[in-house]
């Protein structure tokens, strides 16, 4: 029995001096493995740094303070300064006709009449009767110096009088409504009138637009930018019918913001309109709200975006011994106002600064930037 317990201790302290002497055959692999990848590595960084460090090209804008022209574009209807809708005040069958659509018409013209024979007819028969209400007060006035007539009568002679007087100029007065005419000289609109022609009262006959050298151009600006005054200037254009841009003044202003819109109203005045120019007809409105001083413009390519806000690259001399002159520099900044091809900044940056432009893609923080143009920006800008 005891030599059985041997052999099995025997053969246990065999078993764990093979798995020592695997076990370190192991870690000796493994080591070689080791020195063998870190002498790649070493090799392969070294090999790295034999190559010059990664730098890209772009052209770059020096930072110049200007100044910036605030304007705002909005759009307005052109009105006639004298504008008329010339309606019927009665009813009745049109008589005759004294014009034709698109005629130009003196002032106190007659444009159209209506039948009124019944009303001269009616004033014929009421004059006739106040000739012999006024022959009837002379008698009774007579006879009343005679004592031949009481108060009462001469009192009632002289009613029957005014009472026809009254009803003459009654009947004269729709005679003269069923008369129309120009108020002033003008040209008259399309029409489609036709004698004997029934007109309900205050149906529309024609439109008067007199005085074509003159115009109004209403239009709305918000009430942040409501600043114009009567007599300042607001430039006109419309790019299909006027070849030349229209300086208009501000002539009235509402008084108060509108609630609706929050917006307030002007109307400026066109003198020596275009012959192009018509009421009806909608131009652009430039208004000039003033400069704004101490802002930048880049072109649109300087300026990146991201989930941050705006940022542009600024260029910093770069260390000694570097292959490029400089490196770029994140810069977060705040935008304005854009045109087609620039835009304005209004902070985070300094004069002096060099920001790249044209190829500012393809930089990150701390890439070395070679710089093959120096655009100059100019010192004064419109804003659109």
């Amino acid at each position: 029995m005891e030599n059985t317990g041997d052999n099995v201790a025997h053969k246990a302290e065999g078993a764990s001096k093979s798995w020592l002497w695997l076990l370190l055959i192991c870690l000796i692999v493994v080591a070689i493995l080791a020195g063998l990848k870190y002498l790649q590595i070493s090799r392969a960084i070294a090999f790295a740094a034999s190559f010059p460090e990664r730098s890209e090209t772009v052209t770059a804008i020096t930072v110049t303070p200007s100044s910036l022209q605030q304007t705002y574009r909005t759009i307005g209807e052109v009105q006639a300064t004298q504008y008329l809708e010339l309606r019927t005040e009665v009813d009745g069958k049109i008589s005759a006709i004294n014009f034709s659509g698109g005629d130009a018409v003196a002032a106190d013209q007659w444009l159209i009449a209506l039948d009124s024979s019944e009303e001269q007819a009616q004033l014929a028969a009421t004059r006739a009767r106040l000739k012999l209400a006024e022959l009837q007060l002379k008698r009774v006035l007579a006879l009343r110096q005679k004592n031949l007539a009481s108060n009462n009568d001469v009192d009632i002679a002289k009613a029957d009088k005014d009472v026809l007087l009254a009803n003459v100029a009654a009947l004269v007065a729709t005679i003269e409504k069923k008369t129309l005419t120009a108020p002033f000289a003008a040209v008259t609109d399309l029409h489609n009138l036709q004698v004997g022609q029934y007109l309900a009262a205050n149906s529309l006959v024609t439109e008067l637009n007199g005085n074509l050298d003159d115009y109004w151009v209403d239009f709305k600006l918000p009430q942040e930018k409501a600043v114009l005054s009567v007599g300042d200037s607001v430039q006109l254009s419309a790019r299909h019918f006027i070849d030349h841009p229209i300086i208009a003044t501000i002539h009235s202003a509402e008084a108060r913001i509108q609630i609706q819109s929050r917006s307030r109203g002007y109307r400026a005045l066109i003198t020596d309109a275009p012959s192009a120019l018509g009421s009806g007809a909608v131009l652009d409105v430039l208004v000039e709200l003033g400069k704004q001083e101490g802002v930048f413009r880049l072109p649109l390519s300087a300026v990146r975006r991201s989930n941050f806000g705006a940022f542009v690259y600024v260029l910093q001399d770069a260390e000694p011994g570097a292959v490029a002159d400089y490196r770029a520099e994140r810069r977060q900044v705040t935008i304005g106002d854009a045109t087609d091809q620039d835009i304005v900044v209004l902070s985070g940056l300094t004069v002096g600064e060099l920001v790249a432009g044209i190829g500012a893609f393809k930089l990150e923080e701390g890439l070395l930037v070679n710089v093959v143009e120096r655009v100059a920006r100019p010192t004064t800008v419109t804003n659109p």
